[in-house]
C-alpha cells in the first residue's frame, strides 16, 4: 500500500478512535476487495467481516488483528500490536515480509522504463521467489493488485502487445489459484485458475495453457481419472517447451499412481531426461518468471517418491524420501518439504514404522506452521487409519 495513505486523516481518526476495524476497512477498500473476499482469504465468513469492521467483540481479538495485518499489510503498531506480538511463529527466513511499497513502486515503474510485459514478467519472478522463501503471507493483496494492473494495460493495448499481456495476466491468474490453494479455499482457487486458463488460451500460449492445466489437474487431486483427463488435455497443446512438458508428465505420473499404473514410472523418466537436458543448454537467467523455472530433477525424484506410495508400497517410498532428506530436499519450498514429509509420514505409518511416522508428522506440523500453507495439514490427513496409535491420536488432536 502507499505510505501516504497511513498518514491520511482517515486512519489517524480510527487511531484515535482506537477502532480497529475501520483501519480494516479502510485497507481492504484501498486493496479493491470485498468484505466476502477478504473474509474467504482470512478464514472467516462475510458476516464476521462485516462485525469485524462496525467495531463488536471481535474487532479486538488480537488473533483476528494479526491475521488482518498479515494480509493487507497494516503497520502493526496502527492495530496496537507490538512488533514482537504481530508476527507469526515462523522461521526468520519465512518471517520476512513483502514490502507493500517497494512493490507499489515496481509496478509504477512498469509504465516508465522499458516495456511492461518484461516488467511484469519481473514482478511475476519477485513474487514466486518471496512464495519460495516465506509462503502465502502477504503476497494475496500484492498480487491480486499486481493481476488487475496488467488486465488493464491489457485492456488499452491491441495486436501482439494485447496477446502477450493476457498471458502475462494469465501467469498472475494462476498464481492467485495457488495462494488460494494454500489459505484452503479450493473453489477460490479452481476459479482463478480457470480464469488463467481461458486467458493463455485466449492469448494462444501453449505453455500458459498447458500449465493451467496441470494445476487444474492438481486442485482435482484425488480424482485420479480427472487427474489423467486434464494432463492428457496439457499434452494435446504443440509447442510447449521442456520444463512445461516436465512439468505435465509429473502430474500424469501422479495420476496414473492413483490409478494403481507403474507406467507412472517412464512419465516421471522422461520428465526427469528433459530437465537434464535442459540442464545441458540453459537459458540466460534475465530476472524473468518462465514456467516451470524451478523445477528440478529433484522434484521428479519426490514425486516418484510419493507415487510408490500411492502405488502401496512404503518402503520404496520411504527409501526415496530419505535418500532426498539426507540433501535437505533438493530445492523444494518449505511448504513443499512440508508436503512430502507428511508423505513420508503416511509411508511410515502405513509400513508399521509408528515411531518415525509420529516424528515425521510433527516436523511436518512445524512446516506448515512456517510456510502457512494448509496443503501440508491436508496431507497429514493421511495418518487418519492410524489415529487408534497413541502417538499419533495425540498429533491428530494438534491438527484439529
Amino acid at each position: 500500500m502507499p505510505p501516504e495513505l497511513w498518514e491520511s486523516r482517515e486512519v489517524h481518526a480510527a487511531v484515535a478512535s482506537d477502532a480497529p476495524g475501520v483501519l480494516v476497512a479502510i485497507a481492504r477498500r484501498a486493496h479493491g476487495l470485498r468484505q466476502d473476499e477478504l473474509g474467504a482469504l482470512a478464514g472467516y465468513s462475510q458476516s464476521a467481516i462485516s462485525r469485524l469492521e462496525s467495531g463488536s467483540g471481535i474487532a479486538y481479538d488480537l488473533r483476528v488483528l494479526r491475521t488482518m495485518q498479515r494480509l493487507l499489510g497494516i503497520p502493526a503498531h496502527l492495530l496496537g500490536l507490538a512488533d514482537r506480538a504481530a508476527r507469526p511463529s515462523v522461521s526468520p527466513r519465512s518471517d520476512r515480509p513483502v514490502d507493500p511499497a517497494a512493490l507499489t513502486a515496481l509496478r509504477a515503474a512498469t509504465a516508465r522504463r522499458g516495456g511492461p510485459v518484461r516488467q511484469l514478467l519481473v514482478l511475476r519472478r519477485i513474487l514466486d521467489d518471496a512464495h519460495h522463501r516465506q509462503g502465502w503471507r502477504a503476497l494475496v493483496p500484492a498480487t491480486r493488485s499486481l493481476f488487475d494492473f496488467a488486465d488493464a494495460l491489457r485492456r488499452a493495448a491491441d495486436g501482439d502487445h494485447r496477446r502477450r499481456l493476457l498471458a502475462v495476466a494469465a501467469t498472475y491468474a494462476e498464481f492467485s489459484g495457488l495462494l488460494y490453494e494454500e489459505v484452503g479455499d479450493r473453489s477460490g482457487a479452481v476459479e482463478w485458475t480457470t480464469r488463467a486458463l481461458e486467458q493463455g488460451q485466449a492469448a494462444d500460449d501453449p505453455d500458459v495453457v498447458a500449465h493451467s492445466y496441470v494445476r487444474l489437474a492438481q486442485l482435482a487431486e484425488p480424482d485420479g481419472e480427472r487427474v489423467l483427463t486434464l494432463t492428457r488435455a496439457a499434452l494435446r497443446e504443440r509447442g510447449i517447451g521442456p520444463r512445461t512438458l516436465a512439468l505435465v508428465l509429473r502430474q500424469q505420473a501422479r495420476g496414473l499412481a492413483m490409478a494403481g499404473d507403474e507406467t507412472c514410472m517412464a512419465r516421471l523418466d522422461h520428465a526427469r531426461e528433459l530437465l537434464v537436458a535442459v540442464a545441458r543448454d540453459p537459458e540466460p537467467d534475465n530476472g524473468e518468471y518462465r514456467i516451470g523455472y524451478r523445477l528440478s530433477e529433484q522434484h521428479v525424484e519426490l514425486e516418484r517418491a510419493a507415487c510408490w506410495l500411492e502405488l502401496g508400497q512404503p518402503h520404496r517410498a520411504i527409501a526415496g524420501y530419505e535418500a532426498l532428506r539426507r540433501r535437505r530436499w533438493g530445492h523444494a519450498r518449505a511448504a513443499e518439504r512440508g508436503l512430502h514429509t507428511a508423505r513420508l509420514a503416511a509411508a511410515h505409518a502405513a509400513a508399521g514404522h509408528r515411531d518415525q511416522a509420529v516424528a515425521c508428522g510433527y516436523e511436518a506440523l512445524d512446516a506448515a506452521r512456517d510456510s502457512g500453507s494448509g496443503l501440508v495439514l491436508v496431507e497429514l490427513g493421511r495418518l487418519g487409519p492410524w489415529v487408534g496409535e497413541r502417538d499419533v491420536r495425540e498429533l491428530a488432536r494438534w491438527l484439529g
